[in-house]
């Protein structure tokens, strides 16, 4: 299989790699004019192409082949978790682009203590094309702006079928789910310390179903990852 390159883009019959997709192409690859490669833009368009210039910091690519991918309507699945510390958030949001999540709401909880706020949010995007490469991926995961637990329910209402990780009974299990439930699929994933009571009421209170690994409490990311397995499962297939 050919090497793939992400490249923001691809509107033209000629394509230009360049920082750090560049330097992998040229330093470590070591590819040269006349070698194929294929790219991708994180928003559906995909291209098989051949090396038809190099320098010393930019790739040339004459495009050859195009296909576009169609993103689903409807059939998303959204994980909106508190973000763990550290490299956890990082190799949680590899995980998540990898297993086909479309969708990621850093969530602000009573608990919750990290923030993503705009700068994390950018290097993470590194992290995601970097998995998109890998598992073959047309789309980037989307990361959005965080969001206040309450405030994400409540405008949601309705929007998706609501889940959240919790390890203890709220009065509903996964069986409960209506045969009507809106197809896209948006879980619930708590920081360090878990949900407080009244969030857990007011999740249970707006339908939401209960996600658990049975026999232990799982970490932030090893939920978000569990949930993603689960969801997307049921909905998807990429």
């Amino acid at each position: 299989m050919a090497d793939r390159f992400f490249c923001a883009d691809l509107s033209n019959t000629s394509a230009t790699l360049d920082g750090p997709e560049a330097h992998h192409a040229l330093h470590v690859l070591r590819l040269n004019v006349g070698s194929e490669i294929h790219l991708f833009d994180g928003r559906g368009t995909s291209v098989i192409g051949v090396v038809d210039a190099t320098g010393r910091r930019e790739v040339v690519v004459s495009i050859q082949q195009r296909h576009f991918t169609e993103q689903q309507d409807s059939g998303q699945v959204i994980v909106a978790a508190s973000p763990p510390k550290g490299d956890r958030m990082k190799w949680m949001i590899e995980k998540l682009t990898e297993l086909g999540v479309d969708q990621f709401i850093p969530l602000r909880t009573h608990r919750t203590i990290v923030d993503a706020g705009k700068s994390k949010r950018e290097k993470l995007e590194a992290t995601i094309i970097s998995a998109a490469k890998q598992c073959g991926r047309d789309w980037l995961m989307k990361v959005t702006e965080p969001v206040d637990f309450k405030t994400l329910i409540s405008n949601t209402a309705g929007q998706h079928s609501l889940h959240i990780a919790h390890p203890y009974p709220i009065g509903k299990t996964a069986t409960d789910t209506a045969t009507n439930d809106p197809p896209s699929k948006m879980v619930l994933v708590g920081p360090e310390g878990g949900f407080t009571n009244d969030e857990v009421a007011f999740a249970a209170a707006a339908g939401a179903i209960p996600l658990e690994w049975p026999g232990t409490i799982l970490r932030v990311e090893t939920a978000a990852i569990m949930a993603a397995i689960v969801l997307c499962g049921q909905t998807h297939t990429r």
